[in-house]
């Protein structure tokens, strides 16, 4: 299951979020980011695809856990309240350059 590759507590230290007032917030952003990050991993191969599900909090790719927690900064920073953080050249659906380099070689070339 998804929602175990990474622990609440895991995703708030990243955020530098302390105690549980945010904890539903947090767990939200971390859901979003997960589902974004497997939806831009996502294959025609069936195979694959399944073994992306059968990911654990043991069996991730470091790569792939730093993305998703790289995402949910980037869920946590562009709240959708401010329109003056989003940059120009990227628009609300697309990730960031950094995001894209550590899924780069775990994306199929041929969906890129």
């Amino acid at each position: 299951m998804r929602s175990d590759l990474i622990t609440l507590e895991e995703a708030k230290t990243h955020l530098r979020v302390p105690g549980d007032r945010l904890n539903a917030d947090v767990q939200a952003k971390l859901d979003a980011a997960i589902d974004v990050i497997f939806k831009y991993l996502e294959r025609r191969d069936v195979a694959w695809n399944a073994a992306m599900e059968a990911w654990d909090a043991d069996t991730v790719p470091r790569s792939i856990k730093h993305a998703i927690l790289i995402q949910l900064g980037e869920f946590d920073q562009d709240r959708g309240d401010d329109a003056q953080l989003r940059l120009p050249d990227k628009s609300p659906d697309q990730l960031s350059a950094t995001v894209m380099a550590l899924l780069k070689r775990w994306r199929d070339p041929a969906l890129a």
